[in-house]
């Protein structure tokens, strides 16, 4: 009687197959490392650049009073200014809420009074939103707090909320984010009654760096954001954390 054996016996014929295999592997595990690295260099320049935003969620600010969850406040700033300044939050939300439909999101808020306090969490006068794979954290400065910065800051906020940070990072252009801000930014010089644009000078916005001290890439981004369908923008921010392109979802 003749048993087969327990495992192939290795002939001249298997040894080619069994090296392809362990090629393969050896070239899956370099593609595994590569790709480990390629993240962990991305997080680390991310870390790296964005240190501000670092320290904003992941520490208390030293001395700094949680008024409300995740709303922390300079301790320079009095009874009568916080609660001023939490009604200003409250009503700008209301105005994203009204404007587009209630907020998911949650970012974590600085308010500083000093110029100094607010470019040491790396804003200027007026805020920031910095945004990262840890959230979204904002920082209002002196000159800041009021209900039209603070509701184009929240803004910031919500669509990055909503697109996750790596579409954010990939697929949304600086322009289409200030214009979605700008929308909810009444301010007079975004106003469309005040705005006095070519149609070049507009469209020119699409094809070079965004220029934050600018007022007329703010301007410009305010037209471009005009056409945007209010009632249907989270849906259409869903389709871009989907994997959708932004061009063909908002037909720019």
């Amino acid at each position: 009687m003749v048993f087969a054996p327990a495992s192939p016996i290795l002939t001249n014929y298997h040894l080619p197959i069994i090296w392809a295999l362990v090629l393969q592997g050896r070239f899956v595990h370099k593609l595994k490392l590569a790709l480990i690295t390629g993240v962990s260099f991305i997080i680390l320049m991310g870390g790296i650049s964005q240190r501000h935003i670092i320290e904003c969620q992941l520490i208390t600010p030293s001395g700094y009073l949680e008024i409300e969850s995740n709303i922390f406040f300079s301790p320079s700033i009095n009874s009568l200014k916080s609660d001023e300044l939490l009604s200003n939050i409250n009503l700008a939300k209301s105005r994203i809420n009204n404007t587009f439909g209630n907020m998911t999101s949650s970012p974590k808020v600085i308010i500083t009074v000093t110029e100094n306090e607010a470019v040491s969490f790396g804003s200027n006068l007026y805020g920031v939103t910095h945004l990262s794979v840890l959230g979204q954290c904002i920082v209002l400065g002196p000159e800041g707090q009021n209900i039209d910065v603070i509701a184009h800051e929240y803004m910031h906020a919500e669509v990055h909320h909503r697109v996750g940070w790596l579409n954010y990072l990939l697929n949304v252009p600086t322009w289409f984010m200030e214009g979605l801000a700008t929308l909810v930014d009444f301010r007079k010089p975004y106003l469309l009654e005040n705005i006095d644009l070519t149609k070049n000078e507009v469209n020119s916005v699409k094809n070079q760096t965004f220029n934050h001290t600018e007022i007329k890439h703010y301007q410009a981004a305010r037209i471009l954001a005009s056409d945007v369908n209010k009632s249907k923008l989270y849906e259409n921010l869903e389709k871009l954390k989907q994997g959708q392109n932004i061009n063909s979802v908002f037909a720019m």
